[in-house]
């Protein structure tokens, strides 16, 4: 087998290579990789290979066929998610273990959401569960701290979109709302570069779409200079929208009221 494939969306490649990258793993890797369904995690869907192939198909195709990058970063994935301590991230709040892994686990992430910057709110028509991010909510510019809400906020709303559909989609929005957002509010090129290369190299084909809304000049302009480094796939799922306007045309064809939070849609009801 050649390491670039011919067509990466082929599904008869792609299922030989995706079974071939499960193949190399350790059955151990291959429940952890499994368990990066949260429907497999929670005991609503047994199938363990399934998962598992999942997780390799989402790699293969974002890799664009490269078999030996696909399953490196696969193995990378299963590694982070193992460092970071996923599973107790789903966990924590639900579980007591009394000054255990799980207690320290909670009380990070209640100190790394507590300034409201992140948000898991509402849902699109096709039940694509909302990742919300509030820019101008800056409490800390740790890169690990800041690296660790967003992962619990992602998992959360995969989980959310798993739960919503009955598994049949496991992929999510962001909608950034800029409004009130100042230079002081940016992170630091370090922060942003950690999150970001952790969301490419870890979540891949996990995100439906984003919303960049009610954005200031100066975020345009690091766009500018950055979008160009984007897969182009992903540079596409990346929408602007400014304005009372825009935000019916564009958010009114995806999802209702009940769903929105005021800064998406006027007259929004989650909050």
């Amino acid at each position: 087998m050649s390491n670039k494939m011919k067509s990466y969306e082929d599904p008869v490649i792609v299922e030989t290579a995706t079974r071939k990258m499960l193949s190399e793993l350790s059955e151990e890797q291959v429940e952890k990789a499994a368990l990066s369904s949260y429907a497999y995690f929670s005991g609503k869907n047994n199938d363990r290979e399934g998962c598992a192939l999942a997780m390799a198909k989402r790699h293969f195709f974002a890799d664009k066929g490269d078999y030996d990058l696909a399953i490196e970063r696969m193995i990378g994935a299963i590694n982070f998610f193992d460092k970071i301590d996923v599973n107790a991230m789903r966990k924590c709040f639900y579980e007591n273990d009394d000054g255990g892994p799980l207690d320290e686990m909670r009380r990070m992430i209640e100190s790394d959401m507590s300034g409201g910057r992140l948000a898991v709110c509402g849902h699109d028509f096709s039940g694509h569960s909302i990742h919300v991010v509030f820019p101008r909510n800056k409490i800390t510019d740790d890169p690990d701290a800041l690296l660790r809400g967003h992962i619990y906020a992602i998992e959360r709303c995969l989980a959310a979109t798993e739960n919503k559909t009955n598994g049949k989609l496991d992929k999510s929005i962001v909608a950034y709302d800029f409004s009130g957002m100042s230079h002081s509010h940016i992170i630091s090129l370090k922060t942003f570069r950690k999150i970001g290369a952790a969301l490419q190299d870890f979540y891949p084909e996990r995100l439906h779409c984003t919303y960049m809304i009610d954005v200031p000049y100066f975020i345009r302009g690091f766009w500018n200079i950055f979008s160009p480094f984007l897969d182009p796939v992903t540079r596409k799922k990346v929408v602007f929208v400014n304005g009372k306007a825009e935000k019916e045309e564009i958010f009114g064809k995806v999802l209702s009221e009940e769903n929105a939070m005021p800064f998406i849609l006027q007259g929004g009801k989650m909050s």
